[in-house]
């Protein structure tokens, strides 16, 4: 019982930490890019965004690889995820800040999304789909993990830099 309240403590720390980087306006992390890019360009919300590219990852592991219980429940957490992002959205309102504010607001959403990662995989139950994604291709292609985020990364700041 006890992980399954680490991670979705975890979880609900890191949209919290996600809304905040949001609600600066000075920038979200690179596997948010995209998402939040194509919420700004169509009529999605940015927690509706999310879960469309965190679908699309989970099919592109199933494809890369053979379907497992592991990438299914991948599936309900990308619309969890997606949801929470949402109301965290409408709960904290979107308010003009001055330029120290925007800073404080963005470190404590950073901090936010450190300590909800950190509380997610004490709970050690789901991968997000992200990161199910770049340990498939750091398995697939027998490259180190931290070499496959940060071309993940890469990838998905160059991707939206297109958009």
């Amino acid at each position: 019982m006890k992980r399954y309240i680490y991670y979705f403590l975890g979880m609900n720390i890191l949209v919290l930490g996600i809304t905040c980087n949001t609600l600066s306006n000075l920038g979200v992390g690179a596997f948010s890019t995209l998402p939040f890019a194509v919420s700004s360009l169509c009529f999605l919300t940015f927690g509706q965004a999310n879960i469309a590219f965190y679908l699309l990852f989970v099919l592109i592991q199933i494809i890369e690889r053979r379907i497992s219980m592991k990438f299914i429940l991948e599936i309900p957490f990308s619309f969890i995820f997606g949801f929470l992002v949402d109301f965290y959205q409408y709960l904290i309102p979107s308010m003009d800040l001055n330029i120290y504010t925007q800073i404080i607001v963005l470190l404590f959403g950073n901090t936010c999304c450190a300590i909800g990662v950190y509380f997610m995989l004490k709970g050690d139950l789901i991968m997000t789909p992200v990161d199910g994604l770049v340990l498939s291709i750091s398995e697939v292609s027998h490259k180190p993990y931290s070499i496959c985020k940060n071309c993940f990364d890469i990838s998905m700041i160059l991707s939206t830099v297109v958009v």
